[in-house]
């Protein structure tokens, strides 16, 4: 293993890959447990003798997730740690698609340096993606004339939410669909997507890409 050749956020990252933080919301703790057991050097508590009791330190994990977040690392996640003075969890971890395109392209890298192979999104897994995607109405309005036709409706309809959603679920949905396309790498759906952002601008943005 060449671990000292990886920094903290490419293990950090790595680790919130393994627990698909590109399909859903991880929390920090799950994320510093993961990274604990991939780099127990770099993610342990420091003292003897909790470093005997293997407890994963949570601190550095969160640092990393933070310095991911900003846009000089390339905003590669969103969300935040820890609870709100009410006493509320919001503590929770997605990868942006920027993220998802990241990990993709530095996927093998990271695990040959940590002497793993494995794949969170199998062939089999993308290949049923990919499917999906390209059965549903909207993709194939795309291939037919670039979504001219197409209501606002058909895109809400895809992500799954109601027409009337605010703004910012309709974005969240969507940009966990595109990071999930850019793990499966297929150009035409990525197409297709920033065709979406083109043609619904009143429900998405430049910044759901």
């Amino acid at each position: 293993m060449k671990i000292d050749e990886l920094t903290n956020i490419d293990i950090v990252l790595y680790a919130l890959f393994q627990r698909d933080g590109h399909k859903h919301k991880v929390h920090t703790e799950e994320i510093a447990y993961e990274a604990y057991m991939l780099a127990k050097d770099r993610f342990g508590w420091r003292l003897r003798k909790f470093r005997e009791m293997d407890f994963p330190d949570k601190e550095p994990v969160r640092i990393s997730l933070m310095d991911a977040a900003k846009e000089k690392y390339g905003s590669l996640v969103e969300g935040r740690s820890g609870v709100e003075a009410s006493g509320k969890d919001i503590d929770g971890w997605t990868f942006t698609p920027q993220g998802a395109r990241w990990i993709r392209e530095h996927q093998n890298r990271i695990e040959g340096n940590l002497g793993r192979e494995q794949s969170k999104i199998s062939k089999t897994d993308a290949s049923r993606f990919i499917k999906k995607m390209k059965d549903q109405p909207l993709f194939r309005s795309f291939v037919r004339d670039s979504l001219r036709a197409e209501s606002r409706y058909a895109l809400t309809d895809m992500l799954n939410t109601s027409p009337d959603a605010p703004k910012s679920i309709v974005v969240k949905k969507y940009r966990r669909l595109r990071s999930t396309a850019e793990l499966a790498a297929d150009k035409e759906i990525l197409r297709f997507l920033d065709a979406c952002v083109t043609t619904f601008p009143e429900l998405l943005s430049d910044e759901a890409i």
